[in-house]
């Protein structure tokens, strides 16, 4: 089964760079690519890949932003940080938001594949030049799991990508409701909400309402 990435950085040129990169490291990879923080939230959502390699420096939303909320919704989420700091402020808010590991994009592709592998496998990955760079207590032992609300934050909703009378539909089915309840309730026909919820199921990846719900609601 291919691996499948997520890469999401805010420079085309990047995102095909690194993208032929891991395509040459990876023999079975499908690569999915997001131009912006919101992007890559609603992508992650849509795809599950099996990684989000996340650059910090996002131009609409920061990528530790992403990962926070990510990981409030999604406390498996297995992302990598990728950027250019290289400060271990930075190194350390990434971590805290739930990053699982933080990779300089001035590291050689070796290190990279070491560190896609490592995250893959739900283990952290550092560098070890950047241990010393924190204090002992710096690095996280767990992961947050409160919601992403917690933070302060508007918190990324994974049915954006939804039209609105899909999203209707989706949140009810998210419920629990059944199909002609959910028609009675919005006054159309069951048809209707049963080729709506086809839609939706096929927009997140997902063959059933019991998966829709597991991917969405954890």
């Amino acid at each position: 089964m291919a691996l499948t990435i997520l890469l999401a950085d805010d420079h085309a040129v990047v995102r095909q760079g690194y993208g032929s990169l891991l395509a040459a490291m990876i023999d079975d990879v499908q690569l999915i690519e997001a131009g912006s923080g919101t992007d890559a939230a609603l992508l992650f959502f849509q795809h599950a890949p099996d990684i989000l390699i996340l650059d910090v420096n996002m131009a609409d939303l920061s990528g530790i932003e992403v990962c926070r909320q990510l990981i409030g919704v999604k406390p498996d989420a297995r992302i990598l940080m990728f950027s250019m700091y290289e400060e271990a402020t930075v190194i350390r808010a990434a971590l805290n938001a739930g990053a699982l590991g933080y990779l300089s994009k001035s590291s050689p592709p070796a290190v990279m594949l070491k560190a896609v592998n490592r995250v893959v496998a739900g283990q952290s990955f550092l560098e070890s030049r950047f241990e010393s760079l924190l204090a002992v207590g710096d690095v996280p032992k767990g992961r947050p799991l409160t919601a992403a609300a917690r933070y302060g934050a508007t918190v990324i909703d994974p049915l954006a990508i939804l039209a609105a009378r899909e999203r209707e539909i989706a949140e009810r089915l998210l419920e629990g409701k059944s199909n002609q309840t959910i028609a009675e309730e919005l006054g159309i026909r069951a048809k209707t909400v049963a080729n709506r919820a086809t839609v939706i199921r096929q927009k997140f990846g997902v063959s059933s309402t019991a998966e829709l719900m597991r991917k969405l609601l954890g």
